[in-house]
């Protein structure tokens, strides 16, 4: 468990969005993930990256992330609007 499980799946979520299905949660073994990339209000390039459990609401958060090579990138107000990632507790880099 921790953060290079969370690690892993981003890294395959980056190359494709669809990598994260399948997988499960490091923390509860569930197969609940969710992804969204978010560009920062202030960031014409860059993007910040929620990787979560919507089972047991843990997961990780990846600011100043290169743009994925598939998915949709979220403007930040799209994202709120949306209530797109949901309020999860951060694994902590270790």
């Amino acid at each position: 468990m921790g953060f290079p499980q969370w690690l892993d799946i981003y890294e395959e979520a980056w190359a494709d969005e669809r990598a994260p299905a399948g997988r499960s949660c490091p923390e509860c073994g569930r197969a609940e993930l969710g992804l969204a990339f978010v560009r920062p209000a202030s960031s014409s390039s860059g993007v910040m990256a929620a990787l979560w459990c919507g089972a047991c609401l843990h997961g990780v958060f990846l600011g100043n992330c290169s743009e994925p090579e598939s998915g949709r990138i979220w403007s930040r107000d799209e994202a709120r609007r949306a209530g797109l990632v949901p309020n999860y507790t951060v694994i902590p880099p270790v």
